[in-house]
């Protein structure tokens, strides 16, 4: 008989890191919790102030990504897009870059770039200024403050993101050590997410293969 309690286990655990991860990011955006080692005021900003919106297009031969490439709300490719034939323009982003999709924007397809690539479709390419961490950036625009503002979209069918609404908004950010130091717990945590939900797939297909097996 096939054991399915280490695939509910998972199950029930990846669900306790995303609920967990809502809430730190609510919390520590309120600024209701903070590292123990900082103290100084955090400082509001308007988001024109911290980043540049990218808009150079290339067709370059570079890996390209569109909303079907991405786990939404995950933040991650669902597949080798090196493989890839597109010969599609977009806009050329490199490493360190935020993808933000700004159709239909609570879909949630956003991705912290690690590599150089081509942005295809409805995406706002955002790199950061020098007051600016990447990886801050990058929690920021899931918190629920960003997620607000951005989700005030024009249009019903099509609805996206108005960039002069969200641009300029001001958001609280801290000193560039505090950045650091939240977007680098942000990361773990997304890595620790990743890596169980990579274990909850495994388990799914497994499970799927079983049950092929019993009923044939």
């Amino acid at each position: 008989m096939v054991n399915i309690i280490p695939y509910a286990q998972n199950e029930h655990k990846a669900r306790l890191l995303k609920q967990l991860k809502q809430a730190y990011l609510q919390q520590i955006f309120s600024q209701e919790l903070r590292f123990t080692v900082f103290s100084d005021d955090w400082r509001e900003r308007p988001l024109v102030e911290m980043v540049d919106r990218v808009s150079e297009s290339s067709a370059v031969e570079l890996p390209r990504v569109e909303f079907e490439d991405l786990i939404p709300g995950m933040g991650r490719l669902n597949k080798d897009i090196t493989k890839s034939d597109d010969i599609r323009s977009g806009i050329h982003f490199v490493d360190g870059d935020i993808l933000y999709g700004k159709l239909r924007p609570y879909l949630k397809n956003w991705l912290h770039a690690t590599f150089e690539g081509i942005a295809l479709g409805d995406f706002w390419v955002l790199r950061t200024k020098e007051i600016l961490e990447s990886s801050f950036l990058y929690a920021l625009i899931q918190a629920r403050k960003y997620q607000q503002v951005a989700n005030l979209s024009s249009g019903t069918k099509m609805p996206r993101s108005d960039w002069k609404t969200v641009s300029t908004t001001e958001f609280s950010i801290p000193e560039k050590v505090e950045q650091q130091k939240i977007g680098s717990f942000f990361k773990q945590l997304d890595n620790l997410i990743t890596l169980n939900q990579q274990k909850l797939d495994l388990l799914k297909k497994q499970k799927q293969a079983y049950l092929q097996k019993m009923f044939i």
